[in-house]
């Protein structure tokens, strides 16, 4: 390490000192400085000054202080920053306190412990941050323009208050344009729980100045627009909130393979495959050519991209849905050579909401056990021919879509002609996918032939707005008189008589009273050994067979396994449509299909989503498997052949495609089956 310093008139070079004593490594020389200084003096001088010019920075660094940091100071409308607290310093801290920030909404992100030591010189003169405490980071997104004060953070620290710094952030409304126009509409903006809604963005571009104007806007674009939509992270929705399907799925049938679209919310190649590669992935939604008023409100030509998105709302609550932010560079006019010239564009789309509300209290019956949506049900009641006083088990069923999480037992003692008939026991509840099952055991207290009574429940069904009832079929049931039994009955019974029988006598006395033949004793002695013999093998033969469910349930269950043994037979649909495209010269959706059962067959087979997967991901998978060179290159070459002929480059004509593409997957399949990859 070299390091340079100015002390007064002495220049001073330490080098190749030792790390305990400062003394010259054996075998250097010292050398003089021109003013005659030696070497070691000069060293000397240069711990010296910096022990004095440190140890006043270390005991003021020393003394607990809140430090504040921001990463902008200007943003548009819409957009958020990331905002830093610092207890430095300080042992032990607490949160510290954000009062006055009305114009924010603050989202705290996480904490972190530091501990760290900076030194930096410029021009001769040292700076040393050291930084020794907690860190509190939070997104501030503000509520409204202009120049915005960020009040100053305050923190409680052995008894005395700190105080931050206070920042000023400039948030800057959208320009006045129509080069794009974008919304957020929901289409029912009140419902129940379980009832779906859809959200949707929609994006308008402005159609291209002549002689363009045939031309899709973002096919032109030499980056794609930055798109921010926040509900797209799963992992940041509302906890009374489910998509109808997970984003990848969502977005998944959305990305451009071309690059042609918008980005959305950074997604990148790496957020998908490995932590090694980052590669922007675009999304673009089927294109609708419309007429909508501009900024003069004269009639023009855009072209419209929805993205739509179903969601599940499981918790009454009000939910929002925006803002949504566009960045980036649209086309407005022609300019020299016939070239497109474009403007920078921020849009911003309002936020849409929605609340999801708790069913109404009018109307309420009283056999309502809290189902919302849409139900059957059903009852079964066994045995149907029992005795008074015997136990029967009565099962109600209620199947169907909705939301079953809140539903309560129905009460058999509210019920007329139950309570008086039959004694009913505590009911246990089973809720799975749709279906609740109460299981009652009751005990008829009433002898005769006659009816179990209908059992009504009530569900809210939210599609017609109103309590729907149900009730179940009568069940025709014959209760016996409880059988009495004489004092014979009970010390003997039938089938008894044998040859060495003898009639057992009932005695007041007792069981053992005045019997004077040995032989009427038995001896009723407890032999240990079999009954442990019999628990042993009762737990062997049970062990077995939960090991046998067990793995049953995990094969059944096991989705990347289902997915692998299914995947030849999906490729070779796949193919089977393409080759029939290619045929009728459809040459775009034949190509794009020959894509799909390559890649969707490499996918299947290792599990990985098969959106944003490309050829160079196919070649490095294929490498993996041990695929020969030769067919994993012509693999990979014909998927490339694929993507020219969708931008009609390709010199390949379609009957080759059809040929090759057909050998290809056959290779590929019988390699993947030599290999047992779809086990």
């Amino acid at each position: 390490m070299v390091t340079w310093m100015n002390v007064g008139w002495v220049e001073v070079r330490a080098s190749r000192l030792n790390s305990r004593s400062g003394i010259p490594l054996r075998g250097s020389r010292a050398s003089t400085h021109p003013t005659g200084v030696p070497e070691i003096a000069k060293s000397l001088l240069a711990l010296a000054c910096i022990c004095l010019c440190v140890s006043p920075a270390l005991s003021m660094a020393e003394e607990p202080q809140v430090i504040v940091e921001m990463d902008r100071s200007r943003i548009y409308q819409g957009e958020s920053v990331l905002y830093r607290v610092t207890l430095n310093h300080v042992e032990n801290p607490s949160p510290p306190e954000l009062a006055g920030f009305d114009d924010f909404d603050v989202t705290p992100l996480g904490e972190q412990s530091l501990d760290s030591r900076r030194v930096t010189i410029i021009n001769g003169r040292r700076t040393e941050t050291v930084r020794r405490g907690r860190a509190y980071n939070y997104r501030l997104t503000p509520r409204k323009t202009g120049m915005l004060r960020i009040p100053a953070p305050t923190a409680e620290v052995d008894g005395r208050v700190l105080r931050g710094r206070e920042l000023t952030l400039r948030v800057v409304a959208p320009e006045d344009q129509d080069l794009v126009q974008m919304e957020i509409t929901v289409d029912r903006d009140s419902v129940y729980p379980t009832q779906p809604f859809t959200v949707t963005l929609t994006v308008a571009v402005k159609g291209l100045p002549d002689p363009s104007s045939s031309r899709e806007p973002l096919g032109v674009q030499s980056s794609p627009p930055a798109l921010k939509i926040p509900w797209v992270d799963d992992d940041k929705l509302s906890d009374g909130l489910e998509p109808a399907v997970d984003w990848q799925h969502w977005l998944g049938r959305l990305q451009d393979r071309r690059g042609v679209g918008f980005g959305v919310n950074s997604i990148s190649r790496d957020s998908i495959f490995s932590m090694f590669e980052s590669q922007a992935l675009t999304f673009r939604p089927s294109a609708k050519r419309v007429t909508r008023r501009d900024k003069s409100g004269n009639e023009a030509d855009y072209w419209e991209y929805r993205f739509a998105r179903k969601f599940d709302p499981k918790q009454i609550g009000v939910y929002t849905f925006g803002p949504a932010t566009l960045k980036g560079t649209f086309a407005t006019g022609t300019g020299q050579a016939g070239r497109l010239t474009g403007e920078d564009v921020f849009a911003v789309a309002p936020s849409a909401i929605v609340t999801v509300k708790d069913v109404p209290e009018q109307d309420r019956p009283d056999c309502y056990i809290g189902a919302v949506g849409r139900f059957r049900l059903s009852a079964k009641l066994m045995p149907k021919k029992t005795r008074v006083g015997d136990p029967m088990t009565l099962t109600l069923e209620l199947q169907g879509k909705g939301s079953l999480d809140g539903v309560m037992p129905p009460d058999l003692a509210g019920v007329p002609g139950i309570a008086e008939q039959f004694k009913v026991y505590e009911a246990t509840e089973d809720v799975r996918r749709g279906t609740c099952r109460f299981t009652y055991s009751l005990r008829p207290l009433v002898e005769g032939t006659k009816t179990f009574p209908p059992v009504p429940v009530a569900f809210f069904d939210v599609d017609e707005d109103r309590y729907v009832t149900l009730r179940t079929e009568p069940i025709p049931i014959e209760v016996a008189k409880a059988d009495r039994l004489s004092g014979r009955q009970i010390i003997s019974g039938p089938g008894s008589m044998g040859r060495n029988h003898k009639e057992l006598e009932a005695r007041s006395e007792g069981v053992f009273a005045n019997v004077t033949d040995l032989s009427a004793v038995r001896n009723e002695s407890i032999r240990p050994g079999r009954w442990l013999a019999a628990l042993g093998g009762m737990a062997g033969f049970y062990l077995a067979l939960a090991l046998v469910v067990a793995r049953m349930q995990r094969l059944s269950g096991d989705q990347s396994r289902m997915r692998r043994r299914a995947a030849a037979a999906k490729a070779r649909r796949r193919m089977h449509a393409a080759l029939d495209e290619l045929k009728s010269r459809d040459v775009r959706r034949g190509t794009d299909n020959v894509q799909a059962a390559l890649l969707g067959l490499v996918a299947d087979v290792t599990n990985l989503p098969e959106a944003g997967l490309t050829s160079k991901d196919v070649g490095r998978q294929l490498a993996g498997f041990g695929v020969e060179d030769d067919l994993a290159h012509r693999i990979v070459e014909l998927l490339q052949t694929c993507d020219a002929a969708q931008y009609g480059v390709s010199s390949v004509g379609p009957d080759e495609l059809r040929q090759e593409a057909r050998t290809l997957l056959d290779a590929l399949i019988k390699t993947l089956k030599r290999k047992r990859l779809f086990r």
